[in-house]
């Protein structure tokens, strides 16, 4: 019992460390979690993600989603997860065999799978597995039938899924969706929800974008539960043409994609955007294949040449100061007015991506 209560309480620190950016903060507001020479016990290896990008559609659980889903997942190991980092890192560290999917390296989880989730082959038997994909058809059906591959048949597959005021065509997705899902699970639906906070990028669309019903999400969705049957028929999502290189400095995320340009490092704004920042959080935004260009904080450009922007932003990036970085960057003051953090920086990292 004793290890059991010392679990459950790792789990809800751990919720409430999920929220704070940096380990200083983390050592100011709770300075009983480090020992004598200041640095951190059992949270020594701990990495915060960078902020959520869009291009991620990275809609994080709220603190009690977190902390609700953990408890459920403490004793049903070996659990997957495909997505939701936030609850890997808390059942990680509460001890429970726990596995993460994720594209983005910066998850702070041990056993992490960094590959898209289409990608995903599965290691071992897994008991159970929490999926938090994308709220599209194909990418849920995907997604799911992964991870009923990963638990085998009698395994429990746990599925957050939009509600019907999503869009206009939600209601007929969702009849389709569970009509699949009835093929090869057996369905629970309890009515439990889970909710998100809002990301950075998506309190920039709505401030910019108004009452428009693409600038917001629902934030809040429904949690089924799916008891495997049978192995469904796995289900691949097409391949993009396109690569994003991504630059994470310090939590800030800066996305290019890779295509070729005119030559020229130029910035010129998107139509439908609210001068540089974008106000859509949808997948059905008009415009979207002409930016070239976004940031974590809902930034947006169309570029002339990304391989030289890419090229001109890996020199910035290594600059010793911030005085040095702005002189890199003086031909651009379009970017010297985005969010970009200032070196020196804490982290800096570059990575690539199909999107």
């Amino acid at each position: 019992m004793r290890r059991a209560a010392t679990r459950l309480s790792r789990i809800a620190l751990l919720c409430e460390l999920d929220h704070i950016r940096t380990l200083r903060e983390v050592e100011r507001l709770s300075p009983q979690l480090f020992s004598s020479d200041g640095r951190p016990d059992w949270v020594d290896h701990l990495i915060f993600p960078p902020q959520p990008h869009a291009l991620d559609f990275d809609w994080r659980f709220d603190q009690a989603t977190a902390e609700q889903l953990a408890r459920y997942l403490l004793d049903e190991g070996p659990v997957l997860t495909l997505g939701a980092p936030s609850v890997a890192r808390m059942l990680e560290h509460a001890g429970v065999d726990v596995a993460l999917v994720d594209r983005q390296p910066h998850q702070g989880v041990i056993r992490q799978f960094t590959c898209d989730i289409s990608e995903f082959v599965a290691d071992r038997p897994y008991r159970t597995a929490l999926v938090d994909p994308p709220w599209y058809p194909a990418q849920i059906m995907s997604w799911s039938r992964i991870a009923a591959h990963a638990v085998g048949v009698g395994g429990a597959v746990l599925v957050s899924i939009w509600p019907a005021a999503t869009r206009p065509t939600a209601m007929s997705e969702l009849s389709a969706l569970f009509e699949d899902f009835s093929f090869w699970a057996d369905i629970l639906r309890t009515g439990d929800k889970v909710r998100y906070d809002t990301p950075l990028f998506e309190a920039v669309a709505r401030r910019v974008g108004g009452d428009c019903s693409l600038s917001r999400s629902p934030l809040t969705g429904e949690l089924v539960r799916l008891r495997i049957n049978k192995l469904p028929a796995l289900t691949p999502l097409p391949k993009s043409a396109y690569l994003w290189r991504r630059f994470i400095v310090d939590d800030y995320q800066l996305a290019i994609r890779c295509r070729k340009g005119n030559g020229c490092i130029t910035f010129e704004q998107i139509p439908t955007a609210h001068g540089w920042l974008w106000p859509f959080v949808s997948a059905r935004a008009p415009d979207l294949n002409q930016i070239d260009l976004w940031s974590s904080a809902g930034e947006v450009a169309a570029l002339g040449s990304p391989e030289s922007t890419c090229e001109m932003l890996r020199r910035a990036f290594s600059s010793p100061n911030s005085h040095a970085f702005e002189r890199m960057l003086a031909d651009v003051p379009t970017l010297l007015e985005w969010r970009v953090p200032r070196p020196p920086y804490r982290r800096c990292t570059e990575w690539l991506h199909r999107q």
